[in-house]
């Protein structure tokens, strides 16, 4: 009899703990952590905002190697989805809701195992002398019994976050630095005297994640037009006529040089860019990486005290069809200044 009572009184106890736990415990948590990186800020947001890389950096993903990750839609824009399922993490999805660029992402994470919730995700970013201060919140609300998680979850998903900025600096800064370093690329920029020139051109407004397919659908035509017209094109540029980071569009062709008085015709237009004083700078690499070599030549013409104008021009000397070694491509990036 009395070690039933003694029972009695531990099961009591428990309850009476449990209930506790339950009533006091909060209903929502909200974790944020901050890191300093080296890096721009166009750096960075890269690595944020395309799934492709956080799931390089985040500590999720490192902690089940069973999980498998599919990513819907256009990786890098606002409804983006970053989906998974895995043993240890369970199975759920990362949305990216809106963005401000270079400043500010705000996700929506689901998750549908081991217990449905929804949880809001945000990325405020800001940059001063080259560097970029980055703070990662995360904000959701449990009901009753569940909150009780939120006094044991809150450390290990400050450590998670952590861990995860702290890959995402190191990522981000191998990123800016110099020939012969992981991910390093040479953005050493010079000045030069930019001949005037005649392109072949599609010339259209697009979305910046439509920049590849632009380039897919209209250089080869480009190329074709002009060599039926005996034009002898050249080597195969971007020319950006504005970038609009708030719309995320850009005033661009897709062009190709040819020779001086050559006319337009069926399947392209003709643009004359005039001699000019520019700076470049010759970038080996891949494309998802041209960011370095954009920001190097802004801050060149910067510090100079001069005054950038308006188009921007990427030219990819090397054919990543016959060159697969993507360290190897080289794109001439040039800006005109005053």
């Amino acid at each position: 009899m009395k070690v039933l009572k003694t029972l009695a009184w531990i099961i009591g106890i428990i309850l009476f703990i449990a209930l506790a736990l339950i009533f006091f415990a909060p209903t929502t948590m909200h974790v944020e952590r901050t890191v300093e990186i080296n890096a721009p800020a166009s750096i960075v947001w890269n690595d944020i905002i395309r799934f492709e890389k956080f799931n390089k950096w985040n500590t999720w993903k490192q902690m089940d190697s069973t999980a498998r990750f599919t990513i819907t839609g256009d990786d890098g824009t606002i409804g983006a989805t970053d989906s998974w399922k895995g043993s240890k993490i369970g199975e759920g999805k990362l949305q990216h809701l809106s963005m401000d660029t270079y400043k500010s992402v705000t996700q929506k994470l689901t998750f549908l195992t081991p217990f449905p919730s929804e949880s809001d995700v945000f990325f405020n970013l800001s940059e001063a002398a080259g560097k970029t201060k980055v703070t990662w919140g995360f904000d959701t609300r449990y009901k009753r019994p569940q909150n009780v998680m939120s006094l044991f979850m809150k450390g290990a998903l400050e450590t998670d976050f952590d861990q995860g900025l702290s890959n995402l600096k190191s990522m981000a800064e191998a990123e800016v630095k110099g020939p012969g370093t992981p991910n390093g690329i040479d953005v050493t920029v010079k000045e030069m005297n930019f001949p005037a020139t005649t392109y072949a051109a599609v010339r259209k407004t697009i979305p910046m994640s439509r920049i590849t397919d632009y380039y897919r659908q209209n250089l080869r035509t480009i190329y074709n037009a002009a060599t039926a017209a005996k034009l002898q094109p050249g080597v195969p540029c971007g020319i950006f006529f504005t970038w609009d980071r708030k719309l995320q569009q850009t005033d661009m062709a897709a062009a190709i040089p040819v020779p001086e008085g050559s006319k337009a015709a069926s399947g392209y237009e003709i643009i004359t860019l005039p001699a000019a004083q520019a700076a470049y700078a010759d970038y080996y690499g891949p494309y998802s990486k041209i960011a370095n070599a954009h920001v190097a030549i802004q801050k060149f013409i910067t510090d100079k005290g001069r005054k950038i104008i308006p188009p921007t021009i990427e030219m990819y000397v090397t054919d990543p069809g016959k060159e697969k070694d993507s360290s190897k491509w080289l794109t001439k990036v040039i800006y005109f200044m005053k």
